[in-house]
């Protein structure tokens, strides 16, 4: 029986969900002109809405989770389904207990956040939890973002993150997809209009927490 979970908590800077942040990464982010012009078009098998930035093109996917998405009465409904194929620290003893954070983000500031339980120690998590968002979900931007637990002394491992453009998805009916798992280097960082700025920039997930 899936879980529900309600947003009670925000936040207005990008902060670091681990104790030591990865490092920062500077790229030119693609111009959401058209179609053709996204290097979402380069990658295969990404998720409906789903934008990766061009260090996605020199990277392999770090696994994948499967989500849906609806519209709620007005709210955004995001249900965590599950996880799999997710990657273990280099020379870590034993697996890691996933967790799932979800962030709404408008104008590069986070709106909202809503987290998953943790998960037994797996690469292939289960969640099937229902994300409930109550902000004005339009021009935002989703970033899902899985971190690992391997113990008291290491309980924020990041284990990827995927970008979804919610206005590029009809939530009038449930929209439910698999989505691809990459490194921080990723994610593009999309003004008001909706399209990525083309001047060089950092991006780094200092700003979340």
């Amino acid at each position: 029986m899936s879980a529900k979970l309600y947003i009670n908590d925000c936040f207005h800077s990008v902060v670091s969900d681990t104790p030591t942040p990865p490092p920062k990464h500077r790229w030119v982010p693609t111009l959401r002109l058209a179609p053709e012009g996204e290097f979402s078009n380069f990658v295969e098998g990404l998720g409906p809405g789903q934008i990766v930035g061009r260090q996605a093109l020199a990277s392999h996917n770090l696994g994948d989770i499967q989500l849906s998405l609806c519209d709620r009465k007005g709210n955004l409904e995001v249900e965590v389904v599950r996880a799999r194929g997710l990657q273990a620290k280099q020379g870590a003893k034993s697996l890691p207990a996933p967790y799932v954070k979800v962030y709404l983000v408008k104008e590069r500031k986070c709106i909202a956040k809503a987290k998953t339980a943790t998960a037994r120690r797996t690469l292939d998590p289960l969640y099937q939890q229902q994300l409930l968002f109550t902000d004005d979900y339009r021009g935002c931007t989703l970033q899902v973002m899985i971190w690992g637990d391997y113990g008291r002394l290491d309980k924020k491992t990041f284990m990827g993150v995927a970008q979804i453009v919610i206005d590029d998805l009809d939530l009038s009916n449930i929209v439910i997809g698999w989505y691809k798992l990459f490194n921080t280097s990723s994610v593009i960082s999309l003004p008001t209009s909706g399209r990525a700025s083309n001047s060089l920039m950092s991006t780094s997930m200092e700003s979340f927490s």
